[in-house]
C-alpha cells in the first residue's frame, strides 16, 4: 500500500516521504482516501516514529481531489483535529476542520515558525494539503529547528536560553478607526477570538497564559512571556521554539533579503528594497510597542538585530524545499518542525488542518 523514502531536497537535506505501492492498487493506479485512511490507521505507529525521527512526512501520489479528502485522511492520522486558532494568519474555513493555510496577498512571504510556538498549548501536528500546485514559486519549505538550535552561535543560543523571550501583539478592533495602509498590521482581535464579546476575550486570553491589556480606540495588546527553547517530549531534543524570526522588527527586510537570493527575479529584489524602506518608516513613525508584532527578550531589553540576522541565516541554512504536487499531504511534527510560506505569482490553494496539543 505505501512504500517509504528518504526525499531529498537539496544536496544534504533530506526528509520522509510516503508513496503508493502501485503493485498493490488496482489497475495500477493510486489508491484514494479512504484505502490511505485504513492503512494509516493500522500503521499509526510507524507513521508516528518516522514522523519524530524526519520531522516531516511527504504522502504524495494519493487520489485525493478535495478537501473533503484531506480532512478523512488527516482524521485517520489523528482525530484529535482542532479548529481553534491562536496565530496571527486570516484563515478561511472549508470544512470542519479544514481551513486555507493563508490569505495573506501572495507576494507575502511566512517566515518559517513553529505553528502558535507562543501560546501555552501549540499544535501537536500540522497538515497541508495542495488543492491547487503553485507554479516555480509558492513552496512551503520546513526546517528541523532542532537542527537549528544545535547550530546557533554558543554566546548568542545562550542569551535566548538565558533571558526568554517576550512577543508584543497589536490588534485593531471592529470599531477602532481605518488608518493608511500598515503592511505589518494583523487581523483584528474579534476574528482572532471570532467573538465580540470583551469577557470571552478576556477569559480566551487567560486560557493562553496571555497578559491582556485594552488600548484606546478599541484596540487590544497580547503580551506572552515564554522560553526561547523547548525539550521534544519524545526524542529529548532542544528545540528552537518562539518567533523572534517572525515578530522582530527586523525580521521582515532580512527574510526578503534571502528571498531575492533564492529567485533570483527583479520582483523579488524589487520586495526586498521596497520591505527595506517600509521598515524604515515604520520604526520613524511608530514606536516598537506600538506596532503590530514585536518582540523583545523576556526582562524587556532589546535583541539585537545581529542575533536575528545570525538566527535567520541559520534558519535559511537548515530549509528544506521541495515543489507542490496536486494532492500532497504533508504532515509536519509541530514540535520540532517550522514551515512558511515564499512569494508567488498566479494560482495556488494550499489547506492546513491540525491537532491539539
Amino acid at each position: 500500500m505505501l512504500q517509504w523514502k528518504e526525499l531529498e531536497t537539496q544536496p544534504g537535506s533530506r526528509f520522509c516521504a510516503g508513496l503508493p505501492d502501485r503493485d498493490h492498487a488496482p489497475g495500477g493506479r493510486a489508491p484514494g482516501a479512504d484505502a490511505l485512511a485504513a492503512w494509516l490507521r493500522e500503521h499509526a505507529a510507524d507513521v508516528d516514529a518516522r514522523l519524530a525521527q524526519h520531522g516531516a512526512v511527504l504522502l504524495r501520489g494519493f487520489a485525493l481531489p478535495g478537501a473533503q479528502d484531506f480532512e478523512h485522511v488527516a482524521l485517520a492520522l489523528d482525530p484529535a483535529l482542532q479548529n481553534s486558532y491562536a496565530g496571527t494568519s486570516p484563515r478561511v474555513a472549508r470544512t470542519r476542520f479544514v481551513h486555507s493555510a493563508s490569505e495573506l496577498p501572495p507576494y507575502y512571504p511566512i517566515p518559517q515558525h513553529i505553528e502558535m510556538s507562543f501560546t501555552t498549548t501549540p499544535p501537536r501536528k500540522l497538515f497541508f494539503y495542495c488543492a491547487i500546485a503553485p507554479g516555480a514559486d509558492g513552496e512551503t519549505p520546513v526546517c528541523d529547528f532542532r537542527a537549528v538550535y544545535r547550530d546557533l552561535d554558543p554566546e548568542i543560543r545562550a542569551s535566548f536560553e538565558r533571558r526568554g523571550i517576550r512577543n508584543i501583539r497589536n490588534y485593531d478592533g471592529p470599531d477602532t478607526p481605518r488608518k493608511a495602509l500598515d503592511f505589518w498590521k494583523l487581523k483584528r482581535w474579534d476574528e482572532l477570538f471570532g467573538t465580540t464579546d470583551r469577557a470571552r476575550v478576556e477569559q480566551a486570553a487567560r486560557d493562553q497564559a496571555l497578559e491582556l491589556t485594552w488600548l484606546s480606540r478599541g484596540r487590544l495588546r497580547l503580551t506572552s512571556t515564554q522560553p526561547a527553547v523547548r525539550i521534544h517530549p519524545v526524542t529529548g531534543d532542544e528545540v528552537w521554539f518562539n518567533h523572534v524570526q517572525v515578530f522582530h522588527g527586523a525580521a521582515a527586510r532580512h527574510e526578503y533579503g534571502h528571498i531575492a537570493r533564492r529567485q533570483k527575479r527583479l520582483r523579488a529584489h524589487a520586495l526586498h528594497a521596497f520591505t527595506t524602506a517600509m521598515t524604515v518608516f515604520k520604526n520613524l513613525t511608530t514606536t516598537p510597542m506600538d506596532q503590530g508584532m514585536h518582540c523583545t527578550f523576556a526582562d524587556g531589553g532589546a535583541i539585537p538585530e545581529r542575533y536575528v540576522r545570525h538566527l535567520q541565516d541559520t534558519i535559511w541554512k537548515h530549509m528544506r524545499f521541495f515543489h507542490w504536487r496536486q494532492g500532497d499531504v504533508l504532515v509536519l511534527d509541530n514540535r520540532s518542525t517550522s514551515h512558511g510560506r515564499m512569494p508567488y505569482q498566479g494560482p495556488r490553494d494550499i489547506l492546513v488542518a491540525w491537532t491539539s496539543a
